[in-house]
C-alpha cells in the first residue's frame, strides 16, 4: 500500500460523503442511530434521521480480532478505508454499495455479511471476504487465495447472488486490488464522462 493509495482512498470516500451531503441523502431510518452520528442541524422526516459521517472508532487490535474470526486476512489498505470514516451509506456511480460502517454496529454487520447472508463455506470457507453488493444483483468479495505479500491485497471478484451455488462458484474478477478498485473509482469522481465511454 503506497501513500499515494491512501491518499486515494481518502480522497474518494470524502467526495462520496460531500456528494451524499450535497444530494440531501444523508438519512436513515434507525431508531437507534447512536448519537455521534445524528445530524442535529436538520429536521427528522417520517422515521427518515439525517446522518453525518464521523471519523472512525475503529482500532488495529478490533481489525484483528476479525481477521482471527474469520482465519483469513484483509487488504491493508481495506483497513484504512475502515479506519477513516463512519457512515451509513454512499453508492458510487459504479453502483458498488459499500457495507453500512457505522460507529458501535460495524463489527456486527461485517460478521452478519460473513456468515448469515450468504452460505459461509462458500465464500469464507473458500477464502472469498464478502465486502460490498453490487447494483441489485451481485457481490464482491476479496480474493484472499490471491493475496499480495507485502501488503495482502487481491483481486476483487462479482459474483451473482442467483449463481452462488453453482459449482465451480462462477465469478468475474472485477478489479485488479482494493487499491485498484479505489482509483477506479476516485477516476470517475473526476471526470463522470469515463462512465459514458
Amino acid at each position: 500500500m503506497s501513500p499515494s493509495d491512501l491518499r486515494t482512498m481518502q480522497q474518494f470516500v470524502d467526495y462520496a460523503l460531500e456528494s451524499w451531503h450535497q444530494g440531501g441523502l444523508m438519512r436513515w431510518a434507525d431508531s437507534d442511530m447512536p448519537v455521534e452520528m445524528r445530524d442535529e442541524t436538520r429536521p427528522i422526516v417520517d422515521d427518515s434521521i439525517p446522518w453525518k459521517p464521523i471519523p472512525s472508532t475503529v482500532s488495529a487490535g478490533d481489525l484483528e480480532a476479525l481477521e482471527e474470526r474469520i482465519e483469513l486476512q484483509y487488504p491493508a489498505l481495506y483497513k484504512e478505508f475502515l479506519r477513516y470514516q463512519h457512515f451509513y451509506e454512499f453508492w458510487p456511480e459504479q453502483q458498488i454499495n459499500f457495507f453500512p460502517h457505522v460507529i458501535a454496529q460495524w463489527k456486527d454487520r461485517l460478521l452478519a455479511g460473513y456468515f448469515q447472508s450468504w452460505e459461509p463455506a462458500k465464500l469464507i470457507g473458500q477464502r472469498y471476504i464478502y465486502f460490498a453488493d453490487y447494483s441489485d444483483w451481485g457481490i464482491l468479495c476479496f480474493d484472499t487465495n490471491n493475496q499480495r505479500p507485502e501488503d495482502n491485497d487481491c483481486p476483487i471478484v462479482l459474483i451473482d447472488h442467483e449463481l452462488l451455488y453453482d459449482e465451480p462458484l462462477p465469478m468475474t474478477i472485477l478489479y485488479a486490488s482494493f487499491a485498484d478498485l479505489m482509483r477506479s473509482l476516485r477516476a470517475v469522481q473526476e471526470n463522470p464522462r469515463q462512465l459514458e465511454e
